[in-house]
C-alpha cells in the first residue's frame, strides 16, 4: 500500500503483554473516544511508553482545505487560524485489537493489528476518508468524499452496505481528484442502532442530514431520515447527545439539529463564531470553537442552559477536556486545570454585569440636552455598582484554578485514567490531574494532534502521516 510499519524491539518483545485482555480497560471506538467527543476515557496507561511500531505511509495527509487566509484585509489581523482544519492527521479508532483509520492519501480505509502494527486489510472507497470510522456491534461506520457512507465488517473490511445521501451523484474536481458535490466530511456517529452524518459542500447547494438504520442503511423506518436543508456547509466530526445533533460549519456559526427528526433547532453564536473544533460535557454544554473571522490567535466558546447562550470565551485557547467538573484547557502556553461550575457561573455573572455597564453607558451618551440631571445620576450610579460588581467578582476568579503549569504541547489533549496527555510539535507529554506535573515526555515526527489511549498504549497521529503506538515496557 506504499506505507511501512516499523517496530522496536522493545515492540517484539512485549507484543503479548499489550494483546492481553488485562491490559485493556477501554477501547477508543470512535472519533475522540464517544459522541460526546470527550477525549476521556478510564484507560490507565503505565508510564513510562515507549514506542513499540510506528505506521509511515509514503506521503502527508491531503487535507480537505490548504488552510487559513494569509491576513483578514477588513480587520487587519494577520498570521489567522484555520476554522475547517479537520483532517491534519490519520485520526485512529481502536477496537478489538484492532487500529483502524481512514486516509486521504489512498482514498481507503486501513486495519492495523494493535500490538504489532501489521496491516490486516484495506478497504477502498472513491474518494478521500477524513475522519476515522465509528465501530459499533462488530461493524466500521465511516463517510467519505464521494459523498457515500459505508458499513463494513470489522473483521475483514468486507462491505456490508454503501449510502449515498445525494440522489444524482454529481462530481467536480478538487485538488486534482473528482469529489462529490456532498461529501461527508462530518464522520459517521452511531446511537440508539442509527447511524447520523451529513453531506455537504456549498453553501449554495442544499445540504443532507440523514438518520440511516445501522444494519441495513436504509431511511425508512421510525426515527430515520434524510433531511434536506439550505444555506449551511456542514464539516467537521458531528457530535450528539441523547436528543440533540450538533453540527460545525467551518467558516460558520455551529448548528443544533433534532436527533428525532432532523429538524433545525437554533445556530449558536454570531458572525465570526467558526471553527470544527466541538465537545459537549456530560450535562449538554457545548465547547466550540478554534479558528475565529477576527481573532488571530483562534478561541474556544462555551454555550449552555435553556437557550444554549454564550456563557464564556477562552481566547488563544488550543486544546480542552472536561471531566468530573473540572476543565484541563491549554491556552497562550499554559496548561491548566479549574473548576467548571465555579468559574462559568462566575464569568457568566461578569458578561452580563459588562454588558449592562456598555448598555447603560450608551443609553447616557444618548441622552437629549434636555435629560434632568438625576437621570445622569441614575445611570452614573448603576454603572458604578455594576463595575464594583465586576470588580468583587473578579477577584474570586484565582480561588477556581487548581493548578497551572507551562506547556509547549498545545495541539490536542485527552484525558487516560488520571493521566493528561498532550500533543506537540515533535513530542507528546503527560500530566498528573492531581498537581499539573509533567510526568513523561517523548519525541514524535512531526505535529502530533491526534491521540487516543486503548489496549494499554498511546496512539500518536501526526501531520506527517504516521501513526505512532507508545507502550509499557
Amino acid at each position: 500500500m506504499g506505507s511501512r510499519i516499523s517496530v522496536s524491539v522493545f515492540g517484539a518483545v512485549c507484543l503479548l503483554m499489550i494483546a492481553s485482555p488485562a491490559a485493556r480497560a477501554d477501547d477508543w471506538p470512535t472519533y475522540q473516544h464517544d459522541n460526546r467527543r470527550s477525549g476521556v476515557t478510564g484507560e490507565q496507561l503505565q508510564l513510562p511508553l515507549q514506542k513499540a511500531w510506528e505506521y509511515i505511509p509514503n506521503d502527508h495527509p491531503r487535507t480537505a482545505w490548504s488552510g487559513p487566509a494569509k491576513w483578514d484585509s477588513y480587520a487587519g489581523i494577520i498570521n489567522l487560524k484555520s476554522m475547517r482544519d479537520f483532517d491534519p492527521v490519520f485520526y485512529v479508532t481502536i477496537a478489538e485489537a484492532s487500529v483502524f483509520f481512514g486516509s486521504s492519501i489512498d482514498n481507503a480505509v486501513h486495519c492495523l493489528d494493535a500490538a504489532g502494527g501489521r496491516e490486516k486489510w484495506v478497504v477502498f472507497t472513491n474518494g478521500p476518508v477524513r475522519l476515522p470510522p465509528s465501530y459499533y456491534d462488530g461493524k466500521l461506520y465511516f463517510g467519505c468524499d464521494d459523498g457515500c457512507v459505508y458499513c463494513v465488517r470489522c473483521e475483514s473490511g468486507e462491505i456490508v452496505w454503501r449510502h449515498e445521501a445525494s440522489p444524482d451523484g454529481m462530481q467536480i474536481p478538487i485538488d486534482g481528484r473528482l469529489t462529490s458535490l456532498w461529501p461527508c466530511r462530518t464522520g459517521a456517529l452511531v446511537q440508539d442502532s442509527r447511524v447520523y452524518f451529513a453531506a455537504s459542500l456549498l453553501p449554495w447547494r442544499e445540504t443532507y442530514l440523514c438518520a440511516l438504520d445501522a444494519q441495513s442503511g436504509t431511511t425508512e423506518g421510525p426515527g430515520l431520515y434524510k433531511r434536506q436543508h439550505e444555506q449551511m456547509t456542514a464539516q467537521g466530526p458531528i457530535l450528539a447527545s441523547a436528543t440533540r445533533l450538533y453540527l460545525s460549519q467551518g467558516r460558520q456559526v455551529p448548528l443544533v439539529f433534532e436527533c428525532a427528526t432532523g429538524n433545525k433547532m437554533q445556530s449558536l453564536g454570531s458572525s465570526g463564531f467558526g471553527g470544527v473544533f466541538g465537545l459537549l460535557t456530560e450535562d449538554s454544554m457545548f465547547v466550540h470553537g478554534h479558528g475565529q473571522n477576527h481573532r488571530a490567535d483562534g478561541e474556544l466558546r462555551f454555550f449552555g442552559g435553556d437557550k444554549n447562550d454564550l456563557l464564556v470565551t477562552f481566547p488563544g485557547a488550543t486544546s480542552i477536556v472536561i471531566h468530573n467538573g473540572i476543565v484541563y484547557l491549554h491556552a497562550d502556553g499554559w496548561l491548566q486545570a479549574f473548576d467548571r461550575v465555579r468559574y462559568i457561573d462566575l464569568q457568566a455573572q461578569i458578561s452580563f454585569l459588562q454588558a449592562s455597564i456598555r448598555q447603560w453607558q450608551e443609553q447616557r451618551k444618548q441622552l437629549p440636552s434636555t435629560a434632568s440631571e438625576s437621570q445622569r445620576q441614575e445611570l452614573d450610579a448603576k454603572i458604578s455598582t455594576a463595575q464594583a460588581e465586576v470588580s468583587a467578582l473578579q477577584a474570586k476568579l484565582p480561588a477556581c484554578f487548581l493548578w497551572r503549569t507551562a506547556s509547549d504541547c498545545p495541539l490536542t489533549l485527552i484525558l487516560a485514567g488520571d493521566t493528561l496527555f498532550a500533543g506537540g510539535e515533535g513530542k507528546v507529554a503527560a500530566y498528573e490531574t492531581s498537581s499539573g506535573e509533567q510526568v513523561w515526555t517523548a519525541p514524535v515526527e512531526g505535529r502530533a494532534y491526534g491521540l487516543a489511549a486503548a489496549e494499554g498504549s498511546l496512539f500518536v497521529s501526526t501531520d506527517l502521516g504516521r501513526i505512532i503506538c507508545l507502550a509499557s515496557p
